[in-house]
């Protein structure tokens, strides 16, 4: 039987697992709209982007777009290629590795970041021996930054401290700057806040001590980093005014993603200081900025939470989309992901079963495209859906699965929210296996 229109899910079982197709899964994901034969069907509101449709005209469109950009890539790698090729054959492996460097950081710019890895591991390997260590200092941030994003954080950890090593060694304070809050960012995100400061504070030392007072991305970026460790920690005075000049400053440097992220870090401020409305503006703020789409949908996550916590569902919902829109535009199997998981939290917060889809499909594309720490983060809320619906068991296994990935990631500020969690969950199991006594019966009259 002929058909007009196909669902994503149905277009992508046409697909062999191969690489040269990845570019068309995600240009039939973007392509997809909507089921408008379905818009009033109570279903629809945890319909992923699988349930959408693909007419043919734009299924064969979407070959054409992709074949296209495909063959753009392709042409793009060969040519980042030649001058790696040809410093080579000058003598020049210093130049080498750099031109490694430049393509894999094209690579990770278009989202491919285990290509990107890859690059930067050949342009490791190849300036291992030289005896300027740029091209080997550079490399190894490189490979931390990738593994950071894809959630690999003691691989991320290991390159950015032998980064810093060697540039203290080399006397490149700049990069041992770098180094040292990529090694920090690492320590933040598995929760070791005090040593992420620290390692924060160490890096702003040497920069301050190199330019002084002088504005700077990196300046910039570390008093944005601070802001948000002191917001973690509680010390919302110092948060407030270390946040207020990381703002001017990336304000004055024009750099609009480091701007972004700092009313994102102000929002979180004002959620903690309870100025709900202060944080929403903060995020709007935010997003009125000329950001990458996969900051969008991630900005718009978190301001669809705060509607979620504020108990504004409706409003919660309508971002959420909002984020699934910006999360496709993006082409990122990552945002897409972190997206999902938002919107498993609002039907959990509704209390809707159906939720799961969403926590399903977090988890199937964190499983597919190996990202450990959202996996282990999907578990989690997951397992509060399940907690709070019956589930007890299942939730208690989803949980001890994600403290393992946890604790084997080091971070251990989820290991002990996992750890509070099961024992809660085995008071509750306790206390409802454990029936009441049977009081004795009482003597006739």
């Amino acid at each position: 039987m002929s058909r007009n229109e196909a669902t994503v899910e149905q277009l992508l079982g046409l697909l062999p697992d191969v690489d040269e197709l990845e570019l068309l899964r995600l240009t039939i994901i973007g392509t997809a709209v909507p089921d408008p034969g379905k818009a009033w069907d109570s279903s629809s509101a945890y319909a992923t982007v699988d349930k959408r449709i693909v007419s043919a005209d734009e299924v064969d469109r979407a070959v054409r777009q992709a074949e296209e950009s495909l063959r753009e890539h392709i042409a793009s790698l060969y040519e980042g290629l030649r001058p790696v090729f040809r410093s080579f054959f000058e003598g020049r492996e210093d130049d080498a590795g750099r031109q490694l460097v430049v393509l894999g950081e094209q690579l990770e710019g278009r989202g491919r970041m285990k290509a990107a890895r890859q690059c930067y591991r050949t342009a490791l390997n190849l300036s291992l021996p030289l005896l300027d260590k740029g091209p080997q200092i550079l490399a190894l941030r490189r490979i931390g930054r990738v593994s950071l994003t894809l959630g690999d954080f003691h691989e991320a950890a290991l390159h950015y401290e032998r980064s810093a090593q060697l540039a203290r060694d080399a006397g490149e304070t700049r990069g041992e700057v770098v180094a040292r809050t990529g090694y920090g960012n690492v320590l933040a995100w598995q929760g070791r806040w005090s040593e992420a400061e620290r390692h924060y504070r160490d890096a702003l030392a040497l920069l301050e001590a190199e330019d002084g007072d002088r504005p700077s991305v990196e300046r910039a970026q570390l008093l944005n980093n601070l802001g948000n460790i002191a917001t973690w920690l509680q010390r919302l005075d110092e948060a407030e005014a270390t946040l207020t000049q990381a703002l001017s400053m990336s304000d004055s440097l024009g750099s609009a993603p480091d701007l972004a992220v700092g009313f994102v870090h102000l929002a979180h401020l004002r959620e903690r200081q309870q100025r709900p409305d202060e944080a929403r503006q903060a995020y709007e703020r935010a997003l009125g900025l000329p950001v990458p789409p996969s900051l969008q949908s991630g900005i718009a996550t978190d301001l669809a939470d705060l509607y979620l916590q504020s108990g504004h569902l409706t409003r919660a919902e309508e971002w959420s989309r909002v984020a699934e829109e910006h999360a496709i535009r993006a082409g990122s199997a990552y945002t897409l992901g972190r997206m999902y998981q938002g919107r498993g939290n609002i039907a959990r917060a509704r209390g809707d079963e159906d939720g799961f889809t969403f926590f399903e499909k977090a988890l199937e594309i964190a499983r597919d495209k190996g990202y450990p720490f959202l996996e282990a983060e999907t578990l989690a809320e997951y397992a509060e859906l399940r907690r709070h619906t019956g589930g007890t068991e299942e939730a208690e296994a989803y949980l001890e699965r994600a403290r393992e990935i946890f604790a084997s990631l080091g971070a251990v500020q989820s290991v002990a929210d996992a750890d509070r969690v099961l024992e809660e969950i085995r008071v509750e199991r306790t206390v409802v296996e454990v029936p009441p006594e049977t009081p004795l019966a009482a003597a006739g009259d």
